[in-house]
């Protein structure tokens, strides 16, 4: 294989959509290709690998690559929620016969480290459900288990708390909540009786995009709305609070990578999550996910090529480490912008 043909693969597999994209070794986009979701949990590890090694081989043919000049490859995947999720996944994987060094994450970590200038921070991942997850100067990786126990669940939890206000003004066990009547205008129901025994009986479908509404309400003064969407945010923000305690990273400075629909939203959410997150970690910047998750999974491969052994951060190394994160990343199309947009607000708190 002539290195000049070399490339690295980097995956992003979530439950809805898949992007394989094909890199040179400067991190240069040369290919991507996306299909359908490929989280095993949903479909089992073999048809996720079918689905996977469709999309590879289309991203190949696009680039005039094959197989074969694959030095690395990295797979961040919905539903790797488990060691032994990876050694299921990776046993699947192995049919695929890429050469060279692979790793499988959960697509969270490829989602911090696109989003990431250094080798550390964290991520909030906020949509129908909700994952937070970060790693620390030393290497260490936590993420929380995203299993609705102890921890919120995006905006289904907006959902759920809303509808839980809902029923109890009708009880007359809480406040009245304009919650109500735009819950009952959303799913075309007359009355909370209706509306509660159609979603019990499941003739009505409920989910993460009602989660709008509770903005709605806010907007228009409602206090329970209000007590709603600032619990929520402090429970996601708590997350962040309670994955830096285990890392030993409350007292650094570092890089927050937001990312799913609750946070794209913006908004009064942010406003609030933003301020309990410092309430936590005073030194946390929110940097919002901009481009593709894959690039993360691009610069992971990227890291078996440089650096193949186990790297841990140090004092001493950490500068050097930054530069070359940083000088990967402005190799990349699809980061470069937003790396410069970094810099120029380092260099003007720097000033400050």
């Amino acid at each position: 294989m002539s290195g000049a043909l070399a490339v690295v693969v980097g995956v992003d597999g979530g439950g809805t959509n898949t992007d394989v994209v094909v890199a040179d070794l400067h991190g240069h986009e040369l290919a991507v290709a996306s299909t359908g979701g490929a989280n095993h949990e949903r479909m089992g590890v073999t048809k996720m690998a079918a689905v996977i090694e469709a999309a590879l081989d289309d991203a190949l043919a696009t680039a005039d690559r094959t197989r074969g000049d694959v030095v690395a490859s990295a797979f961040g995947l919905a539903g790797v929620d488990w060691d032994s999720d990876v050694a299921l996944v990776e046993s699947a994987l192995d049919a695929l016969g890429l050469p060279g060094r692979r790793v499988v994450v959960n697509d969270s970590r490829i989602a911090l480290r696109a989003g990431c200038t250094q080798s550390w921070g964290m991520v909030s991942n906020i949509g129908t459900g909700a994952v937070t997850a970060g790693v620390n100067r030393d290497g260490e990786w936590y993420r929380t288990m995203a299993v609705g126990w102890g921890e919120p669940t995006g905006s289904w939890t907006m959902v759920s708390d809303s509808l839980h206000a809902i029923a109890a003004h009708h009880h007359r066990t809480g406040p009245a909540t304009s919650l109500t009547e735009l819950y009952l205008e959303a799913l075309e129901y007359s009355t909370v009786i209706e509306m509660f025994e159609a979603i019990s009986r499941r003739r009505s479908t409920i989910g993460g995009h009602l989660a709008p509404l509770l903005d709605r309400a806010v907007a228009d003064g409602d206090s329970v709305a209000d007590e709603i969407l600032t619990r929520v945010a402090d429970q996601h923000a708590d997350m962040v609070g309670g994955v830096a305690t285990r890392l030993a990273m409350l007292d650094d400075d570092f890089e927050l990578v937001t990312s799913g629909g609750v946070h794209a939203s913006g908004g009064l959410f942010t406003e609030r999550f933003q301020a309990r997150v410092h309430h936590h970690c005073p030194g946390a910047v929110l940097v919002p996910l901009v481009g593709r998750p894959a690039t993360g999974a691009i610069l992971l491969a990227l890291d078996l090529v440089a650096h193949p052994e186990r790297q841990r951060d140090t004092p001493s190394s950490r500068e050097q480490l930054r530069a070359r994160v940083r000088d990967e990343l402005s190799g990349l199309d699809l980061v470069g912008d937003l790396l410069a947009d970094r810099r120029r607000a380092a260099d003007v708190e720097d000033a400050t």
